[in-house]
């Protein structure tokens, strides 16, 4: 659910130890659209954040990638095919 409001309210996301399985899925696939920044066990935590936080070109480009993605009335939408159908 957090990514999924994240992506509504059209957030850069930062992921640490995502739970193995589907979730590390879901920050690959996040990574690989730009909305996310994947923090991975051995990487330079304060280097990535000095970065990403100094980097407003790169802000504004996730915030883009996560408004392309997210669908902020996907559960109106729904209902209105279940209702309509």
């Amino acid at each position: 659910m957090t990514t999924t409001e994240s992506l509504a309210s059209k957030l850069p996301m930062i992921v640490i130890n995502p739970i193995p399985g589907q979730e590390e899925e879901n920050a690959e696939f996040l990574e690989s659209k730009g909305v996310c920044v994947w923090i991975k066990k051995d990487d330079d935590v304060t280097e990535i954040l000095t970065n990403l936080f100094t980097n407003q070109t790169k802000l504004e480009e996730m915030k883009k990638n996560a408004t392309l993605l997210g669908h902020p009335n996907s559960t109106r939408d729904i209902c209105n095919i279940l209702l309509h159908t």
